[in-house]
C-alpha cells in the first residue's frame, strides 16, 4: 500500500530490488508525477538519502553529475506542473435563472402586501392564488418548479450534463450540444402550510410577499420576493401559475405581459387629450387588456393601469384624476434595488403632490424624473417589454413575450413527444391570447420574464396535465430554457399544432449596454 505520509524519496525501495539503473529511472519518473510541493520536499531531502547515493550501475557509483541532473530534472518538473492553464480553454458559460412558483401564502381577510412607507400600512390583500376542491395553485406550481429546478441543476456537473444531454436528444437530432451551466434558484421552497403558523398569524404570509415589508418586532425592512429575485441577477425568470376558468371555458395556457413606457405614455397622452382614444385601439395590446372593474371597457382599464404605473393610484373611470380609494404606491420605491429614489423620497412625495415632478397627482404636471424613469425609457426595457422580435412572429411584448410563447410551445411539443396518448390536438389545452396589465413581476424583475399561466386549475384536461405529466412538463421547460440560451434544432414535424422556433434569444444585446450588463447592474446603488 502506498505510504501517503512519506515523500517519494523514501518510497523507492521497491525499485532497488531490480536492476539499479532501471530502478533509478523508474523512481525518478514516479517523483516527477508528484505535486510541486512534494517534489520540493524531495529535493530538500536528497542530500540525506544515503541509499540513493549507494545505488550502483555495473559497479559504478551514481556520480555527483547524476545527482545534479536529478535536481535539475525535478526543478523542471515543478516549472512544468505550475504552468497556467492554456488561455485557449474557453470557460463554460454560466447563467442565473430563477424558477418562481406563484403565491405560497394563506388566504387572509386583511391587507397584507405592498407595504407603503408613506402611509405606513399595507395597501392590498395578499394574493394566495386559485384553488379547486383539494388542489391549490401554490402547491401544484411549487411541485412543478422544484422539478424544473432539478433538471436545470443537472447542467452544473459533468455527470449531470450527460444526463441533461439525454433529455436534449429526445427533442433534437443534433450531434453536439453547446455546454452551458444554469445557476438555478427557487424563489420559494415551501408554502405557508409547511410552516408552523396559523392563518391568523400576522407573519403567515411574510416569506411570500411580493413587496418589501417591515419586520414586526424591529421595524427593519425585509426583502420581498421581487427584491430577492433581483438579488440573484437572473437572466431569466420563469414564473409558473394556474388560472381559474369562468363557466364554459375550455382551458389552455397563456402568457402574462406588462407593457412598457411606450404604451403607458400613449395612455397618459390620451388622458391629457393629446392623443385620440383610437391610438389605443390601434395598438396590438388593446384586445388583450385585462379589466377587473365591472362596467369598465378596455381603454378605461388600461388608462387606470397607466396611472398606477406612473403615480401609484388608479385613475377614475374617465381618466381625469386619481381614485384615492385605490392606492397602489410608488411601486419602484417598494423594493431594494438600483432604481429606487434616494432616501427621503417619502417626504418629497408628500410635499410635491400638487407640484410638477414624478410625485404629482395632477396629471398635467406629472413628469418622468429619476433613475427608474430613465430605466423605463431605455432601449433595454423597450426590447424586454415592447418591441416586435424579428423572425419570431412576435409583433409586440418584446423578449418577455418571446420567451413566454416559446416555453409554452415547448410544453405543447415536449409533452406530446414524451407521452404518445397526448399527441392528438384536443388532448392538451391550446395556447391562448396573453393577459395584459401593469403586472408587478414582469415590470420590476430585472430579467427576461416568462410568466406563464400553465393551465386552468378547474378544467380537468389542464389539471391532469400538471399532475399526471408533471415530469414531462418540467423536462420540456428545462429543455426550452436551454434552447433560449443556446438554440436547438428540433425534430420535425413533431406532434400537435405548436412547434417551437428553437432559436436562441438575443441576450447579448443586454450585456453590452453603456452602463454595463443589464442583468448584473440591478443591485448597483
Amino acid at each position: 500500500m502506498k505510504d501517503l505520509h512519506s515523500p517519494p524519496s523514501f518510497r523507492y525501495n521497491k525499485y532497488v530490488q531490480s536492476e539499479p539503473a532501471v530502478a533509478f529511472r523508474a523512481w525518478f519518473r514516479s517523483v516527477r508525477r508528484e505535486s510541486p510541493r512534494v517534489i520540493r520536499r524531495t529535493i530538500s531531502q536528497i542530500a540525506g538519502i544515503k541509499e540513493c547515493l549507494s545505488l550502483r550501475s555495473r559497479g559504478t557509483f551514481i556520480s555527483g553529475l547524476a545527482i545534479l541532473t536529478l535536481l535539475l530534472g525535478l526543478s523542471s518538473a515543478i516549472a512544468e506542473s505550475e504552468k497556467p492553464v492554456s488561455a485557449n480553454t474557453a470557460p463554460i458559460p454560466e447563467y442565473s435563472v430563477v424558477v418562481d412558483a406563484g403565491h405560497g401564502g394563506a388566504i387572509v381577510r386583511r391587507a397584507d402586501d405592498r407595504w407603503d412607507p408613506i402611509s405606513r400600512k399595507y395597501l392590498t390583500s395578499f394574493l394566495p392564488g386559485t384553488m379547486y376542491t383539494k388542489y391549490t395553485e401554490h402547491e401544484l406550481m411549487l411541485q412543478l418548479s422544484k422539478r424544473v429546478h432539478h433538471y436545470l441543476q443537472l447542467t452544473q456537473t459533468d455527470a449531470g450534463w450527460k444526463q441533461f444531454e439525454g433529455y436534449l436528444r429526445k427533442f433534437s437530432d443534433q450531434k453536439n450540444f453547446v455546454r452551458i451551466k444554469f445557476n438555478s434558484h427557487l424563489s420559494r421552497k415551501d408554502g405557508w402550510n409547511d410552516r408552523n403558523l396559523s392563518k391568523d398569524h400576522p407573519d403567515v404570509n411574510a416569506p411570500y410577499r411580493l413587496y418589501d415589508y417591515p419586520d414586526r418586532k424591529t421595524g427593519k425592512i425585509q426583502k420581498g420576493r421581487i427584491s430577492r429575485i433581483n438579488d440573484r441577477e437572473p437572466y431569466l425568470v420563469l414564473s409558473l401559475h394556474l388560472n381559474p376558468a369562468p363557466p364554459g371555458h375550455s382551458g389552455g395556457m397563456a402568457a402574462v405581459l406588462a407593457p412598457g413606457w411606450k404604451t403607458f405614455n400613449m395612455l397618459r397622452q390620451i388622458s391629457l387629450k393629446q392623443k385620440p382614444a383610437s391610438a389605443f385601439y390601434a395598438s396590438p395590446w388593446a384586445d388583450h387588456w385585462l379589466g377587473t372593474e365591472p362596467g369598465w371597457n378596455k381603454l378605461q382599464a388600461a388608462r387606470a393601469d397607466a396611472w398606477v404605473y406612473m403615480n401609484g393610484y388608479w385613475s377614475n373611470k374617465s381618466g381625469t384624476a386619481p381614485w384615492y380609494k385605490k392606492p397602489r404606491g410608488f411601486r419602484h420605491n417598494l423594493f431594494q434595488w438600483r432604481y429606487a429614489d434616494p432616501p427621503g423620497w417619502e417626504k418629497t412625495a408628500l410635499k410635491e403632490r400638487k407640484s410638477t415632478g414624478p410625485y404629482s397627482m395632477i396629471y398635467s404636471k406629472w413628469r418622468p424624473e429619476g433613475r427608474f424613469w430613465e430605466r423605463e425609457q431605455s432601449k433595454a426595457e423597450y426590447w424586454r417589454r415592447e418591441a416586435a422580435v424579428s423572425g419570431s412572429g412576435i409583433n409586440y411584448g418584446g423578449d418577455n413575450h418571446l420567451a413566454s410563447n416559446e416555453l409554452m410551445r415547448f410544453i405543447q411539443y415536449g409533452v406530446r413527444m414524451q407521452v404518445p396518448e397526448k399527441r392528438p390536438s384536443n388532448k392538451l389545452g391550446p395556447i391562448l391570447d396573453p393577459f395584459v396589465s401593469t403586472y408587478t413581476l414582469p415590470t420590476y424583475a430585472n430579467a427576461i420574464v416568462a410568466f406563464l399561466e400553465v393551465g386552468h386549475l378547474n378544467v380537468w384536461r389542464d389539471r391532469r396535465m400538471v399532475i399526471d405529466q408533471r415530469e414531462e412538463v418540467a423536462i420540456s421547460l428545462a429543455v426550452g430554457i436551454y434552447s433560449l440560451f443556446a438554440g436547438l434544432d428540433l425534430k420535425k414535424p413533431g406532434y400537435g399544432p405548436y412547434l417551437p422556433r428553437g432559436r436562441k434569444l438575443d441576450f447579448a444585446k443586454y450585456e453590452t449596454l453603456p452602463q454595463g450588463n443589464y442583468f448584473k447592474i440591478v443591485d448597483d446603488r
